[in-house]
């Protein structure tokens, strides 16, 4: 008679399930559970080879990581794979548990036929976290459609140094922003059925210098109050099931390597349960790198000791950890606590019960109409009026220059990890470009053409499963993106304009061959539109992962040709596309307009000329602090007291303390949560419920907002606290509620917000999370400089531990 299997039995609870198969697990098929592997690994000669399967994975295997090149061209093809590969480890391998395929989903499904969304610095820019929950749950539905059940995303880190190249993956500078964002971003992912893996725990965009992988500075008061809030917030608001480790080390240990970090502040104080996993590589480079140990497997030991559960791509050393178990080095209940994390994911996403792709379904489930709707919506809502002395929007009938990098281009307005990206990675990495810089994945390929003399690395194995006519396709990105339906600025405008075209100059190379055109067109014309900026991705751009910078300039010669033009007298609108942040301190003083467009796209072209000729009215808001010079940074709206720019801002404050830079204003360009619209509004009416309120209550506040103008448009109200009573140093302002409102001409609304008091937490001189009794100042306004109501609440009783109890948003009602 067959022994029941309990854990194949959905009736049963999770937890329940996963004992019962822990308990049958072999040491070898458990520590198969901790590993990840690449695609190259199974695909031989362009095809999927089940010998290959049997002899790799024999014992069951956790993750297939950036899966989502399977389906560089056809979504038929990922799919038809996802079943073979499932069907092999569903029944053939001993117990039957699927494999977790991972991909990189910040942006869509990165592969043929998915619908592509913008820079999720875009994203924060909105102010609007559920537009990143409906994008999240289009990019997962997606996903889930090829066979992905497990998404490297969100990226929750506090990003503070506009330097480091990957601030487009994140939602800006503040905790508040990017937990609500983080949160909405989770929920949505995660209900289609595929995990979240935010990332990068912990501090991983505040490195040493904004250099990528970077020795991290950071005090334990920050790790948890600053940088961890995001992540705990995802997991006790969304359900978050996983994290991925910081590169960087921290007090002399990689993450992965901390047990201070990974164990004692993520498991006992934040109370995760869920799944940490290495980043691409990380294990391998604590070894080459970062030189903590003596041998990469060593390097596997280390990690898997300090709390690292699992090791991607590719798992070569912690497949060896049986080894260490046997020699009594390792105990084999390290191994089990994170299997069970793992088996716990694998069984709430529903992985065991469905398994496999509907093919089909397929054609529907991915890129359609609506979806795109979404893409244009957040790309409307994410641009950002700078500056505006009455020019935009353009009159009809204007002759319009349109000059710039950016002007006529599909590609740069699309960011990094997608798609198109990943077709310029894999076609770079094919002809030997040493410029790719995707770690992880270029780690293999590197190990690859070090240990055999015909390199079959993961670029290589991927290429073959390519014939003439996809390699053909692939070389034409504009065909890729035509496909996406994007269009360039210069085609809109050209649409509803008419208008006079000049490339200028490159985005990074200096030849200033094509400025006489651009002169030309300027002086030809009424307005100039400059489309300026950076690009994105890991082959010749100014932005993306290991491409950090030095300055905070136009790359190229950009400026130079924006001077150019300018001395033509004609006013100019400047629109900033980029990865990243420019401090444009002579446009602000000289041009007539600037927009803040980040990576739209690509509905870039489309959206961009919807603000120039006012069939939108811009309502984004700066999710990050401009700096004027990268002397500045760290430059951020929530320094502490007695530090940064608002140490300067009363004149008692001019000692040798803080008296400010010799050579330049400390003030940045633009504050934090900044943007202009077409037209005016009135924050007004504030009114707190309760003067005093319990360290264990909750304050009401409430405030009406107006549109005193005459266009409709979105107003982006923002509430700040400041607290004074402790007796460590706390932030000038933060962050604690906001509400984005549509508001018609003379149409005025009542916004409610619900602070709770455990939202307020700090560790105090004894290093207890408490809120404490004594004053806090209340501000409401539209910007981090811009705050018109101020009132004080004060806050009465013991200090309250609010350890374990946190609260992470506040809610507004609006009416």
């Amino acid at each position: 008679m067959e022994e029941k299997m309990l854990y194949k039995d959905a009736s049963q609870p999770v937890e329940a399930r996963v004992e019962d198969l822990l308990s049958r697990m072999t040491l070898e098929e458990k520590a198969a559970q901790l590993c990840g592997d690449l695609a190259a690994s199974f695909i031989v000669d362009g095809k999927l080879s089940h010998e290959a399967l049997v002899e790799k994975f024999k014992d069951g295997h956790g993750r297939i990581t950036q899966y989502s090149l399977v389906g560089l061209v056809s979504p038929k093809q990922i799919a038809e794979i996802t079943n073979q590969l499932q069907d092999f480890f569903v029944n053939e391998t001993r117990l039957g548990i699927p494999v977790a395929l991972q991909s990189e989903n910040l942006c869509g499904y990165p592969g043929a036929g998915g619908t592509l969304f913008p820079a999720q610095i875009n994203v924060g820019a909105t102010w609007e976290p559920e537009l990143a929950e409906e994008m999240s749950s289009i990019i997962g539905q997606e996903s889930r459609a090829v066979g992905i059940t497990s998404a490297m995303s969100p990226v929750i880190d506090v990003s503070r140094d506009p330097r480091w190249g990957r601030t487009y993956e994140t939602y800006g500078e503040d905790q508040y922003l990017i937990s609500q964002m983080g949160i909405h971003y989770v929920r949505g992912m995660q209900k289609q059925g595929v995990s979240c893996i935010a990332k990068h725990f912990l501090g991983y965009a505040e490195t040493q210098a904004g250099l990528n992988t970077a020795t991290t500075r950071l005090n334990d008061r920050e790790l948890y109050e600053v940088f961890a809030t995001p992540f705990e917030a995802a997991d006790k608001e969304a359900g978050l099931d996983a994290m991925m480790a910081n590169y960087a080390e921290i007090d002399g240990l990689p993450v992965i390597d901390n047990k201070k970090i990974a164990r004692d502040l993520l498991r006992d104080q934040m109370e995760f349960e869920g799944m940490l996993t290495s980043d691409g590589a990380a294990v391998l480079k604590s070894y080459n790198y970062f030189k903590v140990a003596d041998s990469y497997y060593e390097a596997g030991l280390l990690a898997k000791k300090a709390g690292c559960d699992t090791e991607i791509p590719v798992g070569a050393s912690f497949r060896n950890l049986p080894n260490y178990v046997k020699s009594g080095e390792l105990d084999e209940a390290l191994l089990d606590e994170s299997v069970r994390r793992i088996l716990t994911i694998k069984f709430k996403r529903g992985l065991f019960e469905n398994p496999y792709c509907e093919i089909e379904k397929l054609e529907e489930a991915l890129m359609n109409t609506e979806k795109e709707k979404v893409s244009r919506k957040i790309a409307q809502e994410s641009l950002v009026l700078l500056k505006n002395d009455g020019i935009l929007p353009l009159k009809k009938g204007t002759k319009v220059a349109v000059i710039g990098p950016h002007a006529d281009s599909l590609r740069y307005p699309v960011s990094g990890y997608t798609y198109p990206a990943y077709i310029e990675m894999m076609d770079a990495a094919r002809k030997k470009n040493a410029d790719v810089s995707f770690n992880g994945i270029i780690d293999e390929q590197a190990k690859a053409e070090a240990e055999e003399k015909t390199p079959k690395g993961p670029f290589d194995t991927m290429f073959e499963m390519l014939d003439q006519e996809d390699v053909k396709q692939l070389d034409d990105m504009n065909g890729v993106l035509r496909k996406l339906h994007a269009r360039s600025l210069r085609e809109v405008l050209s649409d509803r304009f008419e208008t006079v075209y000049a490339e200028g100059c490159d985005i990074i190379k200096t030849s200033e061959d094509g400025f006489a055109d651009a002169v030309k067109a300027a002086e030809e014309s009424d307005v100039v539109v400059m489309a300026l900026g950076g690009n994105c991705g890991w082959v010749n751009v100014t932005g993306g992962e290991g491409k950090d910078r030095q300055s905070l300039e136009l790359p190229g010669v950009q400026e130079k040709l924006l001077e150019t033009v300018a001395a033509t007298g004609k006013p100019i609108v400047i629109v900033l596309y980029g990865p990243g942040i420019f401090s444009v301190n002579w446009a602000v003083e000289h041009v007539s307009g600037i927009i803040q467009a980040w990576m739209p796209g690509p509905f870039a072209g489309e959206v961009v000329a919807n603000v120039l000729d006012g069939t939108a009215n811009p309502g984004g808001k700066l999710n990050v602090t401009v700096p004027r010079s990268a002397g500045q940074i760290p430059i951020f709206y929530n320094h502490k007291n007695g530090s940064g720019y608002a140490s300067g801002s009363d004149a008692t404050s001019a000692t040798i303390f803080s008296g400010g830079y010799t050579d330049g204003p400390g003030t940045p360009l633009y504050p934090f949560g900044y943007g202009l619209s077409y037209t005016e509004f009135k924050v007004e009416n504030l009114k707190i419920g309760e003067k005093e309120v319990p360290t264990d209550g909750k304050i009401e506040v409430s405030c009406s907002v107006s549109n005193t103008g005459k266009a409709a448009g979105d107003e982006v109200v923002q509430l700040y606290q400041s607290f004074h009573g402790a007796h460590v140093v706390r932030p000038n302002k933060q962050l604690s509620g906001f509400k984005r409102v549509h508001l018609k001409p003379g149409e005025t609304k009542q916004l409610m917000f619900h602070l709770d008091t455990a939202q307020l937490g700090y560790y105090n001189e004894e290093m207890e999370f408490v809120v404490e009794p004594g004053q806090l100042d209340i501000m409401v306004g539209t910007s981090s400089e811009d705050l018109p109501l101020k009132d004080t609440v004060t806050l009465t009783g013991k200090k309250n531990n609010v350890a374990g109890r946190r609260s992470y948003t506040c809610q507004v009602e609006e009416a």
